[in-house]
């Protein structure tokens, strides 16, 4: 207690004013650090490791549906529609918790292209963990994972079991024209209309 009275008293003798921030501290979201979102499309590269890479497009599709699980059971039913093994891929994917749709989702319009995606490669490309090429005029920019990145893909890849559950579904591919399609105009058209009901209540 003598303690505590003479800090007390030392701080009113100098006349300094303690002060007490009661503000909620804030957190930064995983979804916002680089470090995060990167290790995710390495994680994409890895999983759907065609030979001629992924476009910038498909890689913003599946990041899309790895950071919004609400969507990855319809986007299933919708990819292998027609298929027999429908059955076998959907009772394949594990989904251990309940996931409610976010209404307040950004609605997107065309691909859900996240501004942060040109820092995110960036950030890889100068680390050496991916590489890209191009056809003859350099257009259609393909990006796949280099050596290095291959290598940072089997020792990481372990850290992301929901989304290695949700990727190992569709083997070393997807038909990027079909996802797009799914990406772009199925799930909006599902979705978005139910958005719009919820704010006219």
């Amino acid at each position: 207690m003598e303690n505590l009275s003479y800090l007390i008293n030392s701080i009113a003798d100098k006349k300094y004013k303690p002060t007490i921030n009661l503000d909620r501290p804030t957190y930064v979201q995983p979804e916002d650090r680089i470090e995060y979102r990167s290790s995710r499309i390495i994680i994409t590269l890895g999983m759907l490791n065609t030979r001629f890479g992924l476009s910038k497009n498909i890689i913003a599709c599946v990041d899309f549906l790895l950071r919004n699980e609400s969507f990855q059971s319809k986007f299933i039913i919708e990819y292998f529609e027609g298929k027999k093994n429908i059955l076998q891929k959907i009772n394949q994917f594990e989904n251990s918790t309940q996931i409610e749709i976010d209404f307040n989702i950004v609605q997107y319009k065309s691909v859900p292209w996240d501004i942060r995606f040109n820092d995110m490669f960036l950030f890889l490309f100068v680390r050496e963990l991916i590489t890209y090429k191009t056809d003859n005029d350099n257009k259609n920019v393909r990006i796949l994972l280099s050596e290095k990145g291959n290598e940072f893909f089997s020792v990481m890849k372990d850290i992301f079991p929901n989304e290695l559950n949700f990727l190992d579904l569709f083997g070393t591919r997807l038909i990027e024209d079909k996802t797009i399609k799914i990406i772009t105009e199925v799930i909006p058209n599902s979705y978005w209309k139910q958005n719009v009901e919820v704010k006219n209540k």
